[in-house]
């Protein structure tokens, strides 16, 4: 039982209760003894007991369990010379039986019995003054001393049965508390089995549709293959969360901090997410140029943190859109990652803001019947907000939207900052975006507040006009070397944009079924319209015309692309073939050298930002491992680095050549001209060719990738 009791809750609460009972007591004690002139030397020795006591339980230099006796002890001498006393004879009675009321909460027995004894030792001595006294001993005094030494009994015996009782009640609970814990070990153990058993056949049907879909030439066919692959990833992705999940629940989440990239870390997040967002939503991110280009963290995790947040905000939107907005706190040993995602959905209720971390919940099902998912999204996210060391707060009201900040603690590894432009004082940037054509007020806000950051943020120069004749005017009077236009600022003068695209740089900012006409001169950057794609295209060539008529075709160029994000793969190889090449791709850096070692390639495209092996080693290992013909194949760099000496690092580090992620075509198609040997180059007439644009993921595609990825780790 005492082993028990010193793990209990009560016990160590009952310290204090006690120490301050002890206080009061002699306080009391001390002002009755100066006011009935008692013995003065014995209070020195009561402040020197009381302060020892508080001395003891500040300190904590022995375990608790002798301290306690240590307290108790003092505490009797102390009653006892208050005790001892004629005029406090029968005022023991009520004192000891209200200690031992409160010695009740150390479920000690023992001390419950001693308590006892010290009363009947000092009733015993106050009797006998008593009878040898000049008072006398009448039958009121042997009555009172006989009902004082009962109550004092009962309430010991009280106490006993209280704390016997207790303990079976915490003998019976704990036995109760280990057998729930063990089915919720087994049913984990069981949900953790049964998602790796069924993540097999779902990775083949996956896989499987998807070179069906690639294969299958009657559209109708098609369509349903589609929505097979479609069904199969909803369930990949309920595994995936069941597994996070259990991990958390058995409180097994390892942590594995590596170094990383915002940069990175948000690009392939943005392109796993483009398959989710409705074309009539807009998702704004936010980040604060000041922000270090590299940090060490879970990044895995962090990248799940942001994907539960957005994907629920892109879920329970219906209009208007998400806004993800990412700063820093300098701290002593780094700093702390601030992220706020807020939406304009549906927003949650009192009564579901309690609820909200809980396991399976999804509100009320009439608001969330149009969703999918198992509703672990938000107990994930705590979860590994807890292990990272973080912590979270949600804001919202019914109708009003959500609004969650997190904040996780980094390590700097590069302090530089995360976006840079060269030469900012030469670049002179025009923007036509229209904001105010977003219904929803909270949107414009949060495009108002992007732009503003990034202007700022970078220190350059930005002329904005909402509407075609502002635009006019102020290109009479001032040359532009970047034009960021809206897609359907763009389709309001078509013309006298694309003019203005044969002096300048003009980017339009539009959603993934847009297309420029053939012959245009400027280029698309798909939504979601943030810091480092403009970034990038701000450290790209103003030069925007081509230097022969015609596309550009590497046809039977064997290319291998190595990212670790299959997303990022498919992009790239549906843009890769697009050119005539035969494209493998490969998720890590070692599994690049091992598809090196046995096959020939004539070009090699390398993320940078890798685990285990980034892309900068393992460029080096092939340039070293290999024979003298694999050391001469051209390997290009393929990161979000949004930071305008990225290129010359790179080039210095030995790549052949730098291409930003979202990739630029006309940027990629630069960079291709220089690598490859003219003989796997070629000019093809545009109007005999299909037009050229960045592909989108097909679904079921998507699907075989990570098909692929996934059988590797298991």
């Amino acid at each position: 039982m005492e082993k028990q009791m010193k793990k209990n809750e009560l016990f160590q609460a009952s310290h204090m209760v006690i120490l301050i009972s002890y206080t009061i007591f002699s306080v009391i004690l001390i002002g009755e003894a100066l006011l009935l002139s008692w013995e003065k030397w014995a209070l020195l020795l009561i402040g020197f007991s009381l302060i020892s006591s508080w001395i003891l339980h500040i300190g904590q230099v022995i375990p608790e369990y002798q301290r306690i006796w240590i307290y108790s002890i003092l505490m009797m001498g102390t009653f006892f010379f208050y005790g001892i006393h004629e005029t406090s004879a029968f005022d023991l009675a009520p004192v000891v039986i209200a200690v031992i009321m409160i010695y009740t909460m150390t479920g000690l027995k023992a001390l419950i019995t001693l308590w006892q004894v010290t009363y009947y030792v000092t009733i015993g001595y106050d009797i006998l003054q008593i009878y040898f006294g000049d008072e006398g001993f009448d039958s009121l005094i042997v009555t009172r001393t006989l009902l004082h030494l009962t109550l004092v009994f009962m309430s010991g015996w009280i106490s006993r049965t209280i704390i016997d009782k207790w303990e079976k009640v915490l003998v019976k609970s704990r036995e109760e508390i280990e057998i729930l814990t063990d089915a919720t070990d087994r049913l984990n153990d069981f949900l953790a089995n049964i998602s790796h058993e069924i993540r097999t056949p779902i990775n083949a049907v996956i896989g499987l549709t998807g070179v069906c879909i690639e294969k299958e030439k009657d559209e109708e066919i098609k369509a349903n293959m589609q929505s097979v692959a479609e069904a199969g990833k909803r369930v990949a992705e309920q595994i995936s969360d069941i597994l996070d999940y259990s991990e958390i629940d058995m409180e097994k989440v390892a942590v594995n901090g590596e170094d990383y990239m915002i940069d990175s870390l948000l690009n392939d997040l943005v392109v796993q997410l483009s398959p989710y967002k409705a074309p009539e939503l807009e998702l704004i991110i936010d980040v604060d140029p000041e922000l270090p280009t590299a940090m060490h963290a879970d990044v895995t995790k962090l990248k799940k943190v942001l994907w539960h947040l957005i994907m629920n905000g892109l879920k329970y939107t219906k209009e208007g859109g998400v806004y993800v907005r990412i700063t820093s706190i300098p701290q002593a040993y780094g700093l702390n990652l601030c992220m706020e995602v807020r939406d304009t959905g549906i927003g949650m209720s009192e009564e579901e803001m309690e609820h909200i971390f809980e396991r399976f919940f999804q509100g009320d099902s009439g608001r969330t019947r149009s969703t999918s998912g198992l509703g672990l999204g938000m107990s994930v996210v705590n979860g590994f907000v807890k292990a990272l060391n973080g912590f979270l707060t949600i804001e919202s009201k019914l109708g009003e939207g959500t609004t969650i900040r997190i904040s996780i603690p980094q390590t700097i590894v590069d302090s530089s900052k995360c976006m840079a432009v060269s030469e900012p004082e030469n670049l002179n940037l025009g923007a036509y975006l229209h904001f105010e054509k977003f219904e929803n007020p909270q949107v414009r806000e949060f495009y108002n507040a992007m732009v503003k950051d990034i202007v700022q943020g970078l220190k350059v120069r930005m002329h904005r006009v909402d509407n075609i004749e502002n635009l006019r005017a102020l290109s009479q009077n001032v040359h532009f070397t970047h034009l960021f236009v809206g897609e359907e600022e763009y389709e309001s003068d078509i013309e006298f944009i694309e003019n203005m695209a044969k002096n300048t740089l003009v980017v339009v900012v539009a959603n993934n079924d847009f297309k420029l006409p053939k012959g245009s001169r400027a280029r698309i950057m798909r939504k979601p319209f943030y810091c480092f794609p403009v970034v990038n295209v701000l450290n790209s060539s103003v030069d925007t015309g081509r230097e022969e008529e015609g596309r550009l075709y590497c046809r039977g160029a064997r290319a291998l692309v190595v990212d670790d994000e299959p997303m990022n793969l498919l992009v790239a190889n549906n843009i890769f073939r697009q050119y005539g090449m035969v494209v493998s791709t490969a998720a890590s850096g070692r599994e690049a050298i091992e598809m090196c070692n046995s096959n020939e390639y004539d070009i090699i495209f390398m993320d940078h930002m890798m685990p285990e092996m980034d892309g900068i080693e393992t460029m080096k290992r092939i340039r070293t491992d290999f024979d003298r013909d694999k050391k001469d194949v051209p390997i290009v760099a393929l990161t979000a680095n949004a930071v305008s000496t990225a290129k010359e690092m790179f080039i210095k580090e030995g790549f052949d050549g730098f291409i930003s992620k979202p990739i630029e075509l006309i940027e990629m198609e630069r960079v291709l001209k220089k690598v490859l040997p003219k003989s796997l180059l070629s000019i093809e007439r545009i109007d005999s060719q299909p037009e050229k644009e960045e592909a989108a993921p097909k679904k079921a595609e998507t699907e075989s990738i990570m098909i692929m990825r996934e059988e590797r780790t298991i």
